[in-house]
C-alpha cells in the first residue's frame, strides 16, 4: 500500500481517512552541521524510520517538515534555523489541517533535539486545541540503551548513533576522508559556547565518536532503532484506542 500521504489523491483520503486509516506520521527534523555526515541527516533519519513503521502502525507519512530550531551549529555552513514561535505555529496549522481532514492520530517523528522543547508545546497544545492525539518521538533519546547495547558505548551529534543511521541509509551520506578527531567536541560543565567548537558532539571525550568501517553493523542497528520506535508507536495507539480516545 502506498503509506506517502503526497502520492495519494484527495479521494484517496477521503475515502481512506478515518473509516480504514486515522494515523498520520510527521517526521520533524532540521538543516545543520554534523560533522563528516551529511547536513541532512536530521531529516534523512526520522523519514526512514517512518517508512520503517508505517505499516505497522497503519499511518500514512506527511511530507517531512525539514527545517528546524537550530542554535548552536546555525553558525556552520549550510545550517538554517526557524524561530521557535514561527515554528510552533507552523506545525499548529499542519495539525489543525490533518483535523479538518478527519485523522485522530498524529505521530511526529523529530530527528532534531534543537526542536524538543517545542514539540513539547505543539503536543500539548495539538491535544488541548484541536482534539488530537499527538505523540512526539525523539529516536535518540528512546534508543540510547539500545545505542550502548548494540555499540558498548554512548552515541552524540553527528557521533556513531545518527552517522550509522544515515550510512544506513545510503552509504553516501557518510564522508570518512573529511573526518578527523578535531572536529569532535566533548561538552564541558560550566560551559556554554555559541558556536560551538567542533561539528562533532559527544557527552565523554572516550565515547561517541563516528565509525565508518563496518555497514552491516550500522544497518542492523538501523532495523533496531526503527522496530524499537514501531513497538512505542503501536503501544501508545493501542491505548489510546482502549481508552476511546
Amino acid at each position: 500500500m502506498e503509506r506517502h500521504l503526497q502520492a495519494r489523491t484527495w479521494r484517496d483520503i477521503q475515502r481512506l481517512v478515518p473509516s480504514e486509516i486515522d494515523t498520520v506520521i510527521l517526521p520533524v527534523g532540521t538543516v545543520e552541521a554534523h560533522g563528516a555526515s551529511c547536513i541532512g541527516t536530521d531529516n534523512y533519519i526520522p523519514d526512514s524510520i517512518a517508512d520503517g513503521i508505517a505499516d505497522d502502525t497503519n499511518a500514512l507519512i506527511a511530507p517531512i517538515v525539514n527545517h528546524g530550531i537550530t542554535r548552536s551549529l546555525y553558525s556552520y555552513p549550510g545550517s538554517t534555523t526557524i524561530d521557535p514561535k514561527t515554528f510552533i505555529r507552523y506545525l499548529m496549522d499542519i495539525l489543525k489541517s490533518f483535523q479538518r481532514s478527519k485523522f485522530k492520530n498524529v505521530i511526529i517523528l523529530n530527528g532534531h533535539g534543537g526542536n524538543n522543547n517545542a514539540l513539547k508545546d505543539v503536543v500539548r497544545m495539538g491535544n488541548h486545541k484541536y482534539g488530537l492525539n499527538v505523540a512526539a518521538l525523539h529516536w535518540w533519546q528512546m534508543c540510547e540503551e539500545l545505542t550502548r547495547e548494540h555499540f558498548g558505548e554512548s552515541g552524540g551529534h553527528a557521533g556513531l548513533d545518527e552517522n550509522a543511521m544515515v550510512m544506513a541509509i545510503n552509504p553516501k551520506f557518510g564522508f570518512p576522508e573529511q573526518y578527523s578527531d578535531d572536529m569532535v567536541y566533548t561538552f564541558a560543565p560550566g560551559a556554554d559556547v555559541y558556536p560551538i567548537p567542533g561539528t562533532i558532539l559527544t557527552y565523554r571525550s572516550d565515547a561517541g565518536k563516528p565509525r565508518f568501517d563496518n555497514l552491516e553493523s550500522s544497518k542492523e542497528y538501523h532495523k533496531k532503532v526503527t522496530a524499537k520506535v514501531s513497538e512505542f508507536a503501536q503501544f501508545v495507539l493501542k491505548r489510546w484506542r482502549e481508552a476511546g480516545l
